[in-house]
């Protein structure tokens, strides 16, 4: 009886152990099936669809057949550009003269949310460089995209219409990590830019809503709501042009990334031929060219996009820590507001996260490419042009500068974006140590 029992539990521990595996096998494995391509197509269609309605760009992937303008006619006949400027200005140029002017009567006519309230000209301050910030790096980003700057964000355009191997060059399960990537990506940012218009509405008629001042005086009411709603609005479309168009770059990014996956998956089938003497110096060959065609790609992606991506490192990061100051440390106005102001920070920095995650394993497949080179010269027989184009195709990959380039005298390496985020929260402790406790007295 004691055998029988012990043979029963074994089986029941066996039979749980292969439920768990396959439990565990379901929730980790890529859908790949027709609907979840369609899905995915279609989910890229509407986040496109949403960028060009919040203005982030105007033609969104279609950007190879943009005609050039000059410096000023990218904004001509394009009324909602014009408006979302102005209004932006006439903002500015209100908080501005609130946080200079203490005129109490002027104050009603701006509509100021913040009437002697505490913390009123942090968040004044911050709110009108936050303004000025958008708008400039947005009006940037419609220029760039005037000149066609942005044609290198069309590379991966075919992916609306479904992620077919012959259209993307890529063999099948280097297809299926990439369109499950672009699905996170896309479902991450879609929510977002739709959720936007919700969080902001809140995070702006709040301070207007709280204000005791704002139910004794009609005229603070009236104007503080007429010029709430601009803001609101305005901010809308700046903010959703940052996640708008980081979704792009990320995707490009991706795109580029699991190119470097199928080179290296082609060059284990290379070695492994080579390996059974099949390897031909023609495949060598045929390859280097494949190798020259996506890294020229992938310089002309990062060259022309390096400014934005410093913006996006520096200008950004820096809004993130002063968020999270304002909402963690300060604790402006009152606990609601502060908590909704750190939760803008908070986004920030995992953003610039996901951007160094996908730079760090672009640079880490590089290295791993130039393994792989090195190892087909040793067990390949060449000749000597081919062998000379391998080792330049070796010296651009691993060098001179082992990263990618931002600005023009910027190189990010792959530790880059850890060392970047330590050194913020690092920054952030020390404001908490010697500024908090002067704060709270």
């Amino acid at each position: 009886m004691m055998a029988v029992n012990s043979a029963n539990s074994r089986r029941q521990k066996v039979f749980s152990l292969k439920n768990w595996k396959q439990i565990s096998l379901y929730l980790t494995s890529i859908p790949d099936s027709k609907e979840f391509d369609s899905k995915v197509c279609r989910l890229v269609r509407q986040t496109e669809r949403l960028t060009i309605i919040f203005q982030v760009v105007r033609n969104g992937l279609d950007q190879t057949n943009i005609p050039t303008l000059n410096a000023f006619g990218y904004r001509r006949l394009k009324l909602i550009d014009w408006i979302i400027t102005l209004t932006s200005l006439a903002n500015l140029l209100r908080l501005v003269v609130l946080i200079f002017n203490a005129d109490e009567p002027l104050a009603f006519y701006l509509g100021d949310p913040l009437f002697r309230s505490k913390g009123r000209l942090p968040c004044l301050t911050w709110v009108s460089i936050g303004i000025t910030m958008s708008v400039l790096v947005r009006e940037f980003i419609l220029y760039l995209e005037a000149t066609g700057t942005f044609d290198v964000l069309s590379i991966w355009k075919v992916c609306r219409d479904g992620f077919n191997p012959v259209n993307l060059h890529m063999n099948k399960h280097n297809i299926k990590r990439f369109r499950f990537s672009v699905y996170l990506v896309s479902i991450i940012f879609h929510n977002v830019m739709i959720g936007l218009p919700i969080f902001l509405s809140i995070l702006f008629f709040t301070p207007l809503l709280t204000n005791p001042w704002t139910y004794e005086i009609p005229r603070l009411a009236f104007f503080g709501t007429f010029w709430s709603i601009t803001l609101v609005w305005q901010s809308i479309y700046l903010f959703d042009s940052v996640i708008g168009f980081a979704w792009y770059f990320l995707c490009a990014l991706a795109f580029h990334l699991f190119q470097l996956f199928d080179l290296l998956t082609s060059a284990d089938l290379l070695l492994n031929k080579s390996k059974q003497m099949l390897c031909t110096e023609k495949d060598i060959q045929s390859f280097c060219s494949l190798i020259i065609r996506r890294l020229n790609s992938f310089e002309l992606a990062s060259r022309k996009l390096r400014y934005i991506l410093l913006v996006y490192v520096l200008v950004y990061s820096a809004a993130g820590d002063v968020y999270i100051f304002l909402g963690v440390i300060v604790r402006v106005y009152s606990d609601f507001l502060a908590n909704l102001i750190a939760i803008i920070g908070i986004f920030i920095l995992p953003l610039l996260g996901l951007f160094g995650l996908v730079f760090g394993s672009l640079i880490t497949e590089l290295d791993k490419l130039m393994i792989r080179l090195h190892q087909l010269t040793l067990k390949s027989k060449l000749s000597r042009s081919t062998m000379s184009k391998v080792w330049e195709i070796m010296y651009r990959v691993d060098g001179p500068h082992n990263g990618v380039k931002i600005g023009d005298f910027l190189t990010l390496e792959k530790t880059f974006f850890i060392l970047f985020i330590l050194e913020n929260i690092s920054t952030l402790m020390l404001f908490t140590v010697n500024i908090g406790p002067m704060i709270e007295q």
